[in-house]
């Protein structure tokens, strides 16, 4: 038998669309898992995150301490939206995910935005407290952007399979974003730990 290596080629190609098929498919029920886990987490988190803002938050003009709080307000809305989201895409026929991983992309898309307008404007008197209450948002805002960069991997528009474990690492575990977000407000005090 002659080695034929068109046939080899085409053998390894369809080996390889499988694993690609087989891993996007187990993602997509272990995303929403951990996906679900993380946000019962980011809601505690953004609340822990204002009352640190509110009692170390020295020096910060009224008005974006209103734009804060606001913004805790819509981003808790928001990602419950996203639960119930996540809770329909699981239950949801093959054809209407896509439907519903565009209106989790668009609700964390506003968050994330909302909250990278608010930031800059978080002034508080002393450097060493404003770091560290910067170090508490961005603990929310990083995992807050990695589950917003899974959402294409998820709508298939990721084929690197590189490029897929890379976006699938950044969302941490519910256990390594406790942990990070915890080391960053536990500064303040045990009670803004979640």
């Amino acid at each position: 038998m002659r080695f034929n290596s068109k046939v080899f080629w085409r053998v390894i190609g369809i080996f390889t669309l499988l694993d690609l098929a087989l891993l996007l498919a187990g993602c997509s029920t272990a995303w929403t898992t951990e996906a679900t886990n993380i946000i019962q987490l980011l809601i505690p988190a953004v609340q822990a995150a204002l009352a640190i803002l509110a009692a170390f938050g020295v020096g910060i003009p009224t008005t974006v301490m209103t734009a804060v709080n606001s913004w805790a307000q819509q981003a808790e809305q928001a990602l419950l939206q996203v639960k119930g989201l996540i809770e329909q895409y699981n239950t949801a026929e093959a054809s209407a995910q896509p439907g519903i991983l565009n209106e989790i992309q668009t609700v964390l898309g506003v968050v994330s935005s909302n909250l990278a307008t608010i930031l800059p404007t978080l002034h508080v008197t002393d450097p060493a407290t404003e770091a560290k209450i910067a170090a508490v948002f961005q603990a929310v805002a990083g995992e807050i952007a990695a589950l917003l960069a899974l959402v294409p991997a998820l709508q298939g528009k990721v084929t690197s399979h590189d490029e897929l474990k890379q976006l699938m690492a950044a969302v941490k575990s519910p256990k390594e974003f406790k942990s990070e977000f915890n080391a960053a407000a536990g500064q303040f005090g045990k009670q803004y730990e979640i």
